[in-house]
């Protein structure tokens, strides 16, 4: 109590030298702010932050990737907040057609956090939004395009129609299936099986760097990150568990994944429906980067570019605190100099393509991954380096026809092993 009182002395002072009935109504609101601005029923939604988010100076505007791409106040995260209270109050009807735009609005959001860096809260709009979200689903009220991406999960086992690792074949990807005693696992993300010659390249580096590892392709399904994007915490929970299930299969202690998203959901998700895993999970440029520490692989090679620009992937950046890794590994490559964007490391812009956000407006994913590459294109330098299949994806749909030809998008991985 003491602590209240010398927090707010000073509005305590100046409410002392108003006059009574004024004093009288700012108590009284003030002792009734929990019926008043509070929802009664029990809410998912964190009602609290995100008042203070609709409340704050709202700095993270200007940094705000979906904001910078629709140049619309309503994308920005202080606004997001607030139509989110007022669906979670019930100001404004979920229920009404009229009012589906306000439900939209709570998936446009791509998951960078650039909001948490500048938030004096040091929450992220992101999980705000996701508590809202909890709500509108229990209501029966989640939209189609999410809809479909669980459809997805439930028929295909994979984000996609169809069942995405079963691709493995036609696409000459070496499937690697378990012995129950293996040093690493290897878990490819759905994405990335659209980038074969990447998943090639970390099977090779780990084959020359002498791991014991498995794949299990025919096994593969996906880490539930999205259903955890949407919220659909049941479907979230039976993908964990089966996964637990694999990679307990697997006898490994150490995951490494290519996919910022499925490490994240291994390491931190998943303990949100309490399915705990036994094992270390780490990204694989974490991993390479401390095989080459330890000797047991020697990139000696040129690569046939000798510069190029680093776009960091959000989740890797902000997320996993990780940003030495993919430097660590470049430095290693024989006469390449690299470039850095302006906005890198924990600060870096998204490429457009994380969160819900493509699903539910794929224009203004596409305008955000736009933005992206014209920062990059500011190095003067036409080889973009990442390591992350969704910022892959994004960035190549924000390359415009005539720069098709001129800009190239690469993965770390494809690179390295053109110099072992």
């Amino acid at each position: 109590m003491q602590e209240f009182l010398d927090k707010y002395k000073w509005f305590m002072e100046d409410l002392n030298k108003v006059e009574k009935d004024v004093k009288r109504k700012v108590l009284n609101g003030l002792r009734l702010v929990k019926k008043n601005y509070y929802p009664q029923e029990e809410r998912k939604a964190d009602v609290t932050n995100l008042i203070n988010c609709a409340l704050c100076p709202n700095m993270c505007r200007f940094d705000c990737g979906t904001l910078q791409a629709s140049q619309k106040e309503s994308m920005s995260p202080a606004y997001k907040s607030k139509i989110g209270y007022y669906l979670t109050m019930g100001k404004i009807d979920p229920s009404k057609p009229e009012n589906k735009e306000f439900i939209n609005l709570m998936y446009k959001c791509t998951n960078e956090e650039n909001c948490k860096i500048w938030c004096p809260f040091d929450f992220s709009v992101v999980s705000l939004l996701e508590t809202v979200r909890d709500d509108l689903n229990k209501k029966g009220l989640m939209p189609y395009y999410c809809k479909k991406q669980i459809d997805n999960l439930n028929s295909s086992n994979t984000i996609e129609e169809y069942n995405i690792f079963e691709s493995y074949k036609e696409k000459g990807i070496e499937n690697i299936e378990t012995d129950g005693n293996d040093e690493v696992y290897y878990y490819i993300g759905c994405e990335m099986m659209k980038f074969p010659s990447v998943v090639k390249a970390n099977i090779e580096i780990l084959k020359k760097a002498g791991v014991k590892f498995s794949t299990n392709l025919d096994q593969k399904i996906c880490c539930g990150g999205p259903a955890f994007n949407i919220r659909d915490l049941e479907t979230a929970k039976n993908f964990a568990q089966k996964n637990k299930e694999l990679i307990e299969s697997t006898g490994a202690k150490l995951v490494v994944s290519d996919c910022p998203g499925c490490v994240l959901t291994l390491i931190k998700r998943y303990n949100n429906v309490d399915v705990e895993l036994d094992v270390k999970v780490v990204h694989i440029v974490e991993y390479i980067a401390n095989l080459l520490k330890d000797g047991k692989i020697n990139p000696t090679k040129n690569i046939g570019i000798s510069k190029l620009t680093i776009h960091d992937p959000c989740l890797i950046a902000r997320n996993l605190k990780d940003n030495d890794s993919i430097r660590e590994v470049l430095n290693s490559i024989p006469n390449l100099e690299i470039f850095e964007p302006m906005y890198n490391k924990e600060e870096v812009h998204c490429c457009g393509w994380s969160g819900a956000a493509h699903w539910a407006d794929r224009e203004l994913a596409i305008r955000e991954a736009q933005n992206r590459i014209k920062e990059l294109k500011e190095t003067k330098t036409n080889n973009i380096i990442s390591a992350c299949p969704l910022c892959e994806l994004g960035l190549n749909y924000g390359i415009t026809n005539e720069d098709k030809e001129k800009i190239k998008i690469f993965d770390i991985s494809e690179l390295l092993i053109k110099s072992l």
